[in-house]
C-alpha cells in the first residue's frame, strides 16, 4: 500500500514531517510517490537535512537556492512555467559543508513556504521540520519542531525498534527532555506506555502542531510478525490515552516495497 495513498491527500496538500525512526527515508519514499502525479512540488526542510537524502531529486529536478525570498520565489515560478514534466520539482535550500565535511541542505524559514502555500506557487510542499541525529526516538526541545502553519498534513514518525532501548542521549534524542516528559529514569527501558505518553503529551511528538491540521501517527520499522505485535500493542496504548486526538495510525516500514502494513482511521478531534 502506497503511503500517499493511506494520507487521503487533497488536491493540494503541505505535508510536514516530524520525530525520529526513519524520517528521512519516509520523506522520500512519499516525495517519490507524489512526483508520479505529475504536479508541481516544493521539497525543502525548516532545518537541516543531509544533502544525500535528496539528491536523487535534485538531480531529477533542480536545487534553487538564495538568501532572499524574493529571487527564491520568483526563480521557482520561474521553473515552473516551463510547460515539461521534467520541470515539476524543485528542492529549496542552501548546500553548505559541516565541521565533519558532509554535506547539508539549510532549509527555509517557514514564513516563506506559509506564503507560498497561500499564493498557490506549488500544488504539493513536502517539509522535514524536525532533526533526531539518526536516533529512532526523540523528545523536541523548546525550538522544535519548526512546522509551517499552512500544514495541512502532519505525519510523526516514531522506529519501534526504539522498544526496549535504554534512556540514554546514544539511544534517545534529547534524552533529559525526553525523561521529563515521560516519567522514565535515565538508564531505565523505553516501554510501550512510554512511547504512548510521547505520542500524546502536548509537549511529545505532536508539539506546535498548526490548528486544523491532520495528524498522522507513523509507526516505522514494522519489518517483521513479531515488530507487527509490538505496533499493535503500541497502538492500543496510543488510543487508549488519546483516542481522538490522531487522525490516522499507519503501520509500516519507509524502507520496504510495501510501506504500509496497516491504518488504523480515527475521528479528527474538535
Amino acid at each position: 500500500m502506497l503511503i500517499s495513498e493511506v494520507l487521503q491527500l487533497k488536491e493540494r496538500a503541505f505535508i510536514s514531517l516530524v520525530g525520529a525512526g526513519g524520517k528521512s527515508t519516509l520523506f522520500n519514499r512519499l516525495a517519490e510517490e507524489l512526483d508520479l502525479k505529475n504536479k508541481r512540488m516544493i521539497l525543502t526542510t525548516t532545518t537541516k537535512m543531509f544533502s544525500w537524502q535528496i539528491a536523487p531529486f535534485i538531480k531529477k529536478g533542480r536545487l534553487i537556492e538564495g538568501h532572499n525570498e524574493k529571487p527564491v520565489r520568483e526563480s521557482i515560478e520561474k521553473y515552473f512555467s516551463y510547460e515539461s514534466k521534467e520541470r515539476r520539482l524543485v528542492v529549496i535550500g542552501e548546500e553548505i559543508e559541516e565541521i565533519n565535511g558532509k554535506e547539508k541542505l539549510i532549509g527555509l524559514p517557514p514564513d516563506w513556504l506559509d506564503s507560498w502555500w497561500e499564493d498557490k506557487i506549488a500544488d504539493y510542499f513536502l517539509v522535514e521540520a524536525d532533526g533526531a541525529a539518526g536516533r529512532p526516538v526523540k523528545a523536541p526541545a523548546s525550538y522544535e519542531p519548526i512546522i509551517p502553519l499552512s500544514t495541512t498534513d502532519l505525519i510523526g514518525v516514531i522506529g519501534i525498534d526504539a522498544l526496549g532501548l535504554s534512556l540514554r542521549e546514544e539511544n534517545v534524542f534529547r534524552s533529559e527532555i525526553f525523561s521529563k516528559i515521560t516519567g522514565l529514569e535515565f538508564g531505565e527501558k523505553v516501554g510501550l506506555e512510554t512511547l504512548a505518553l510521547l505520542i500524546c503529551h502536548p509537549k511529545g511528538l505532536f508539539k506546535g502542531a498548526p490548528p486544523g491540521c491532520c495528524r498522522h501517527l507513523f509507526i516505522n520499522k514494522v519489518e517483521n510478525p513479531e515488530n507487527l505485535k509490538m505496533a499493535e500493542e503500541l497502538t492500543f496504548q496510543v488510543l487508549k490515552i488519546c483516542p481522538r486526538g490522531i487522525n490516522n495510525i499507519i503501520v509500516g516500514a519507509a524502507g520496504q516495497k510495501e510501506v504500509v502494513t496497516e491504518v488504523i482511521r480515527r475521528i479528527k478531534s474538535s
